[in-house]
């Protein structure tokens, strides 16, 4: 079988130059303790806050194919890459015992869940990280399997609400005030760069 090109015949990229030297960096990045992601929805008398936890370490690799090779420029790329693979993230499903978390590249498989009074639910499983992003100086990916923790808080807006203190007792005050939020869209936190070290 012929193998498949991101480029065309007689495109002009710098692969098709013949002794053009391509250069491999290699970065890792562990995720710091605090979210990757979050969103606040205030349905009125409940106010709920989303945070997205991703624990664990991922490989950074640039594919360079410019030289010389700008090290700082490669660091930036990686840097982006890492930026934006905790955007687009979707949580649906909001008031079940399994809500749902997608992105573009990355996969969620729940595996539990836990109650943390006063009034926070966290649902916890794994996340395989698959992405890949272009940049001037080439090809960023992004890959490994690491733990994820989504955490749903939900706050009376008033203090005499108090909140359930067992995992059923929250599933059932909420289930329906969660439910009818939908579908959310979290927003990217931004990433510690020091995090980011070379292999």
């Amino acid at each position: 079988m012929v193998p498949t090109s991101d480029f065309p015949v007689g495109s002009a990229d710098v692969d098709d130059v013949p002794h053009q030297p391509i250069a491999f960096r290699g970065f890792r990045y562990v995720f710091p303790d605090t979210p990757v992601a979050t969103a606040s929805v205030d349905i009125g008398h409940v106010g709920v806050g989303f945070e997205l936890f991703l624990r664990g370490e991922l490989t950074v690799s640039a594919r360079v194919r410019r030289s010389p090779v700008d090290q700082r420029a490669i660091r930036a790329c990686a840097l982006k890459a890492l930026r934006a693979m905790a955007k687009g993230v979707m949580v649906g499903g909001i008031g079940s015992y399994a809500p749902t978390v997608t992105a573009p590249g990355l996969e969620f498989v729940q595996s539990g869940y836990r109650f943390r009074a006063p009034g926070t639910m966290a649902f916890t499983g794994t996340c395989t990280i698959d992405v890949a992003r272009r940049c001037d100086c080439g090809t960023v990916g992004v890959v490994g399997a690491v733990e994820y923790a989504l955490e749903l808080t939900a706050t009376p807006a008033r203090m005499i609400d108090a909140e359930p203190a067992k995992e059923r007792a929250w599933f059932l005050r909420h289930e329906e005030e969660l439910a009818s939020i939908g579908v959310v869209v979290l927003v990217a936190v931004p990433i510690a760069p020091g995090q980011l070290v070379s292999r």
